[in-house]
């Protein structure tokens, strides 16, 4: 580790998992509105894709909302909304291989 301190931009995480299926089903699953709202989030919880621009510079803008009885006890408990949407930046795109955002 160098003496520069970490900050944000300095970070880095990489997320790779191997799925028995083809390329082109887990690509689907991954940058089209249906794909990604039949897996994204945790258990007990909904998302409903707003905006989808997948190319570099582009958004996915997305709700998450909690459906399950547990979950929307724990929201209300821990008083925190249902429904929390998200912002995130594509920052490259190389079909069928690789998805970066922030």
């Amino acid at each position: 580790m160098s003496g520069k301190a970490n900050n944000r931009s300095d970070q880095k995480i990489v997320i790779e998992r191997t799925y028995a299926a083809s390329i082109e089903d887990v690509w689907e699953l991954c940058t089209t509105r249906e794909g990604i709202e039949s897996w994204w989030g945790p258990e007990g919880f909904s998302v409903k894709v707003h905006e989808l621009d997948l190319r570099a510079g582009g958004q996915m803008v997305y709700a998450m909302t909690a459906v399950d009885p547990p979950q929307v006890e724990f929201m209300k408990q821990a008083g925190m909304p249902l429904t929390t949407e998200a912002r995130l930046t594509y920052t490259e795109i190389v079909p069928g291989k690789k998805i970066a955002y922030t």
